[in-house]
C-alpha cells in the first residue's frame, strides 16, 4: 500500500500529515482545537479537516457555530454517507425529511441523495463518505 500525505498549506503551515496508510491514529480532540482556532472558523462559522482519504472512503471532521450550514458538493452526492454528531446539535435535512441529531447520534444516507446540515448549537460532526 502506498502511503498518501497531504501537504502543508498557507492556512495550515504545520498541516502535513498522513491521509492514507496501513494505520492512522486520529486525535479528534486535537483536530477540534485546531479547527476552532483557525481563521476560517471565526470568519465563516464553520471549518473542516479531512482526517482520512482513500480511493473509496473520506472522513472529515467538521466544526460548526450555531446557525451555520453545510451541504455537500457534487462529488459527495455520489457517495453513501454517515454523519455523526460528536458534540452539539444539528438539523439534518434530505428529501423533505428533517432529523434533529445531538451528542453521539448518527444518520446515514444513500448515494445520490442531497442533504443539508444546520447547526442548532455549536457542533462537531464526523462525516464519512463511501464511494
Amino acid at each position: 500500500m502506498e502511503e498518501k500525505h497531504n501537504n502543508a498549506t498557507k492556512q495550515r503551515p504545520e498541516g502535513a500529515r498522513p491521509l492514507d496508510a496501513g494505520i492512522i491514529p486520529i486525535n479528534i480532540p486535537k483536530y477540534i482545537d485546531q479547527l476552532k482556532g483557525e481563521d476560517a472558523y471565526q470568519k465563516n462559522g464553520k471549518n473542516a479537516i479531512t482526517v482520512f482519504k482513500s480511493d473509496s472512503v473520506t472522513i472529515t471532521l467538521i466544526a460548526m457555530k450555531i446557525d451555520s450550514e453545510f451541504h455537500p458538493g457534487k462529488e459527495e452526492n455520489e457517495a453513501t454517507m454517515s454523519l455523526q454528531v460528536i458534540k452539539g446539535q444539528v438539523l439534518f435535512e434530505s428529501l423533505g425529511n428533517k432529523v434533529e441529531l445531538k451528542d453521539g447520534e448518527l444518520v446515514t444516507l444513500h448515494q445520490q441523495l442531497s442533504f443539508k446540515t444546520s447547526a442548532i448549537s455549536d457542533a462537531i460532526c464526523l462525516l464519512t463518505m463511501v464511494k
